[in-house]
């Protein structure tokens, strides 16, 4: 059973920033270095970690510019115990999943034999999703590094791919927003990070 938990929107529009797949320190030693800026440019009043922090410290950086709320990825062995694999939330009467979309780890090693296989395909996560999460109609997740934002029988599928390194086809880093308004309307985007690039584990400035 998920737990929903109800939140009280201070702003309408409410906004939230989503990140996912941080990957500190295992691919790079820190955040994007204008992630927070960014974060706080946009005003946002809640952020949402779809997994694979993979330190707690990333989560405090974070909570400086807003409240934060995560879940474990298949990568946050020393989290598992303090975050939850699934979160649910209630924005305006709307229900949002949060997830980091690997399912367990039988799926987690099944969907890596497929995408060396066949390489990525949304269908299968939209499978698992529609299965798992009847009632929500925002699912957002991670995983994958591939950013998705897909409107399907009105339901938002919505993955802001890695703040640290996107997949093959994008690699560019990203993270997401979206805008939860009084009226039912809902707003998604995704920005890419732009001036550093991973050098040796490092970010380098190019701007």
């Amino acid at each position: 059973m998920i737990i929903t938990h109800k939140i009280i929107p201070k702003a309408n529009p409410f906004i939230i920033g989503v990140v996912s797949d941080s990957h500190i320190p295992d691919r790079v030693k820190g955040l994007h270095p204008f992630l927070l800026s960014e974060l706080k440019s946009h005003k946002v009043h809640l952020i949402l970690h779809a997994g694979d922090i993979s330190i707690k410290r990333i989560l405090e950086e974070l909570a400086a510019v807003a409240p934060v709320w995560a879940v474990a990825g298949n990568r946050d062995w020393l989290q598992s115990r303090e975050l939850p694999q699934t979160l649910a939330l209630e924005i305006f009467g709307l229900r949002v999943i949060l997830t980091h979309g690997h399912m367990g780890m039988r799926t987690y090693w099944l969907d890596k034999w497929e995408n060396t296989l066949h390489g990525y395909k949304f269908e299968r996560y939209l499978k698992r999703f529609e299965a798992a999460f009847t009632e929500a109609r925002v699912i957002v997740f991670g995983h994958s590094h591939h950013i998705e934002n897909r409107w399907i029988d009105k339901k938002l599928y919505f993955n802001p791919g890695s703040v640290s390194q996107g997949d093959a086809s994008i690699p560019q880093p990203y993270f997401g927003l979206l805008k939860f308004y009084e009226d039912g309307r809902i707003d998604a985007s995704l920005q890419p990070l732009t001036g550093a690039v991973i050098r040796n584990k490092k970010w380098e400035i190019t701007r």
